[in-house]
């Protein structure tokens, strides 16, 4: 089968985290595929996390700028399935002028990223063969398109890494606790209550350049800050592998995003992982991660980490048991399922 995927590629965005995985489990199950990405100029998402491959064609600007679109590869390459992630992003006007000749040589998907309904009028304009959503609370697409499909968000593969060579890479302490303290991708700041429990143990404070967090502490030797621009994902799995925790505080997405796409690309690392507990933004997952009310909660609970106590060890069980359910390979089985079945109409 040869596909055709309109999406963000190799950026830090929560489109590419959904999509990566997705093409790359296509192109290791035999399947052909083109990816058309935004330009290097306009892109969706704060920066670039790896190299294109040979397949990515960067031939379009947001809507929100440029609305650029060259219709040349579009139009030109032979495809059978045009998939499009996140359509609000994308210049939807300019596809629109070329999406007739589009649905003349391919069944044509649309992947919903939005938490509710559009109040774009140009939103609406396509004829979509299917529109698939990856969440339950965006069901209200089956208003509006009697032809869409829930397919779960897939995860990034179960992986294993060296805490040694890893700390080593970073020039961080080899015989410490080290708990993440993830600030990128409009995660914030929120550290336990400490007391003699998690004497000892580094917080190791992850944030862009520029963000000032060095200015809410005094010289503190348990406080460890990194400035990174934008993480390669073999950088962000360094950092995964050298931590003995995470903690991801966001209630909600700075755009329209319905979960945390980060928690879908940390799950398989083998990080414990701690989240809010009164934050939406981390469905569907449950005993997978460890959720906390306050500092004190956070606290406890990272002790139990720490510690490897029966709930961070039923935590990680039920990781490992969720990533293999929904790992790409069998995300991109169900894609390729509705594909054919399309094709057959």
């Amino acid at each position: 089968m040869k596909i055709a995927l309109m999406s963000a590629w190799n950026t830090d965005s929560g489109v590419a985290i959904h999509a990566e995985p997705l093409g790359k489990a296509w192109l290791q199950m035999g399947h052909r595929l083109v990816v058309f990405s935004f330009t290097k100029e306009d892109f969706h998402g704060e920066g670039f996390t790896g190299e294109d491959e040979d397949f990515v064609i960067r031939c379009f600007g947001t809507d929100d700028k440029t609305k650029y679109l060259d219709p040349r590869p579009f139009l030109t390459l032979s495809y059978d399935i045009f998939v499009v992630e996140d359509l609000g992003m994308l210049p939807k006007d300019p596809l629109a002028k070329i999406f007739n000749l589009i649905k003349k040589k391919a069944k044509t998907v649309h992947v919903v990223h939005e938490n509710s309904l559009s109040d774009d009028p140009s939103f609406y304009q396509f004829d979509w063969d299917a529109v698939v959503y990856f969440d339950e609370r965006q069901s209200f697409v089956r208003h509006i398109y009697d032809n869409s499909y829930l397919l779960p968000f897939p995860c990034f593969p179960l992986r294993e890494g060296n805490k040694k060579d890893a700390r080593r890479k970073l020039g961080l302490p080899a015989d410490r606790k080290i708990v993440l303290c993830f600030c990128q991708r409009g995660y914030s700041l929120f550290l336990p209550e400490r007391n003699h429990e998690l004497e000892g143990v580094i917080f190791l404070i992850l944030s862009p350049p520029g963000l000032d967090v060095m200015e809410r502490f005094s010289p503190d030797p348990d406080i460890i800050i990194k400035e990174e621009e934008v993480l390669t994902k073999e950088r962000f799995d360094d950092y995964l592998f050298a931590a003995d925790a995470i903690i991801l505080h966001k209630f909600q997405s700075r755009r329209t995003a319905v979960v945390s796409s980060t928690v879908f690309q940390i799950l398989g690392a083998g990080c414990p992982i701690l989240v809010p507990r009164g934050s939406d933004f981390f469905r569907p997952l449950r005993k997978e991660i460890l959720r906390y009310a306050d500092s004190k909660e956070l606290r406890a609970n990272l002790v139990e980490v720490l510690e490897n106590g029966p709930r961070a060890r039923e935590s990680y069980e039920a990781a490992v048991k969720y990533v293999q359910k929904y790992s790409p390979d069998n995300i991109a089985k169900n894609y390729i399922e509705l594909f054919e079945s399309l094709l057959e109409k």
